[in-house]
């Protein structure tokens, strides 16, 4: 009895240690002081833009948008980063009427930033609006994010605020 009660405090201890070490991986993996948050501007037309229309005029099924520039604090006044974008036009772009332009992107963001570069990705509608993207990845600082982006397109450009999970 005394034997089987000793195996199965190793084993408990094993299990402990174990346990221990896994956490202790995942916490390694965040630094000590990471953001949970990074909150940044793209101002849109300060960069450049292409679009790539394939087969019929307009922007139908399957054109592209790709499109860099530079991406400014969130107080908009000093530059952080910048961004690279690679848009799939999933339905069709309209202009008319103006008040209300409609169509939808599916959109990828390559947010580089001084610590990192950040992928994001997800639908974006056209026009004015907010939109939720998945945080698919980063390198350096960002290595193994994941989490949720917003973005709030406006007339002044996009504002990206990035909750880590």
């Amino acid at each position: 009895m005394e034997l089987a009660a000793r195996i199965s405090r190793h084993r408990s201890m094993m299990v402990f240690v174990v346990i221990v070490g896994i956490a202790a991986v995942w916490l390694a993996q965040r630094p000590v002081g990471a953001q949970t948050t990074e909150h940044v501007f793209w101002a849109g037309p300060g960069g450049k833009a292409t679009f790539l229309n394939v087969d019929k005029s307009g922007l139908r099924l399957g054109d592209r948008l790709a499109a860099k520039g530079s991406l400014l604090d969130a107080s908009q006044t000093s530059q952080v980063g910048r961004l690279h974008l690679d848009c799939v036009i999933m339905n069709k772009i309209t202009e008319e009427p103006v008040e209300d332009p409609q169509g939808l992107y599916w959109c990828m963001y390559l947010l580089r930033l001084a610590d990192g570069d950040l992928t994001i990705g997800g639908l974006d509608p056209r026009g004015p609006s907010v939109s939720k993207f998945a945080v698919l990845g980063g390198t350096d600082a960002y290595a193994g994010a994941s989490g949720e982006a917003t973005l709030t397109d406006s007339d002044q450009g996009t504002e990206f605020v990035i909750d880590f999970a």
